[in-house]
């Protein structure tokens, strides 16, 4: 289970939280949240080029199930062992770039199979995003380890890190994506389209 240690006062933390945001705010193992519903949806302007004669547009709402595995075959997530597909809105940012862009255009049953550059997916491992803390900021009476990953809150937002050192002093959060300079593949297949006209 996934821990989540509350910063307060740490100006490095507040400074860079934004950020982090950004990066975490993609499913961490997968590729996004699931809305529950969807009412409206407001499609940034560089994901509206996207257009084709049929299956998915931007906007639609989609049901895919996928298989994400690395470079060398291992599979690092997948809807079908969660047993629940992912939904995304197309073009609302609701999933990384590269796969958005991939789902455009999909028709129901279909299937296919992409890899993503870091660029497409989670970025390049930025160093400046590992820093380091005093002990303090994890509870008295936990028991973190180094590679755990946990959820901090900085009294504004929650958002994601892994403990990639600590000693009896300080204790140093990875705040990278897991996934961060990795190439990803993913097999796709479409469940349903729901489109976006039929929405409102």
């Amino acid at each position: 289970m996934e821990k989540r240690f509350t910063i307060s006062g740490c100006s490095t933390c507040l400074g860079i939280a934004g950020a982090v945001l950004l990066i975490v705010a993609a499913f961490l193992c997968g590729c996004t949240t699931q809305p529950e519903q969807v009412q409206t949806h407001t499609i940034p302007e560089e994901t509206q080029a996207v257009v084709c004669a049929g299956g998915a547009q931007t906007g639609d709402v989609v049901v895919v199930d996928y298989i994400g595995t690395f470079d060398n075959g291992t599979e690092f997530d997948s809807s079908y062992k969660s047993g629940q597909p992912f939904s995304l809105v197309l073009g609302s940012g609701g999933a990384i770039p590269g796969f958005d862009k991939a789902v455009h255009c999909m028709e129901v049953n279909e299937t296919k199979k992409f890899t993503l550059s870091p660029e497409e997916a989670y970025g390049e491992y930025d160093p400046s995003m590992v820093v380091s803390m005093p002990i303090e900021f994890i509870p008295a009476g936990e028991n973190a380890t180094v590679g755990e990953r946990v959820t901090l809150f900085d009294g504004g937002q929650f958002f994601q890190a892994t403990i990639s050192d600590m000693d009896a002093t300080n204790v140093t959060f990875d705040l990278n994506s897991p996934l961060a300079g990795k190439a990803l593949t993913f097999e796709v297949t479409v469940r349903d389209i729901t489109a976006s006209g039929s929405l409102m």
